[in-house]
């Protein structure tokens, strides 16, 4: 999977964050498949963590108004797309049996569907050793 909204994967993740917390509430435990998220609101942008477990693999901030993806952090991790996938399907199970399927299916369709619109991505990497300084790769 790429940090990229290019990737449907990535858009489905991005879909699977913002329905988290009210799926959460809902009863729907969306972390039953493997896939953990977080997200915090940050004045425009909203930072996604995501990954097989606690530690987070794919750290990213993205602002839908502007449509501007920082990628902050991108490891490699084996079955990705598998893991969100089956959560997709084990949200969408669960969403039918306590009545928000509509409201799940209406975000993850658009997710699917969104037509490959241009946007600015930065790209951090950042250093392994805390002496080395933080880079920038910017990409239209």
């Amino acid at each position: 999977m790429r940090a990229d909204t290019s990737d449907v994967a990535f858009r489905l993740l991005l879909a699977l964050g913002e329905l988290w917390d009210g799926l959460g509430r809902a009863g729907v435990e969306p972390s039953a498949k493997g896939l953990h998220m977080s997200q915090e609101y940050l004045g425009g942008y909203t930072r996604f963590s995501a990954g097989p477990g606690s530690h987070a693999r794919l750290v990213v901030e993205w602002n839908g108004t502007t449509r501007h993806l920082r990628v902050l952090r991108c490891e490699p991790w084996t079955n990705a797309e598998a893991t969100i996938s089956t959560t997709v399907a084990h949200v969408r199970s669960v969403a039918r049996t306590v009545g928000l399927a509509e409201m799940v299916d209406r975000a993850l369709v658009a997710a699917c569907a969104e037509p490959n619109q241009p946007c600015r991505r930065t790209v951090l990497s950042t250093a392994m050793s805390a002496t080395q300084t933080v880079t920038t790769v910017r990409r239209a």
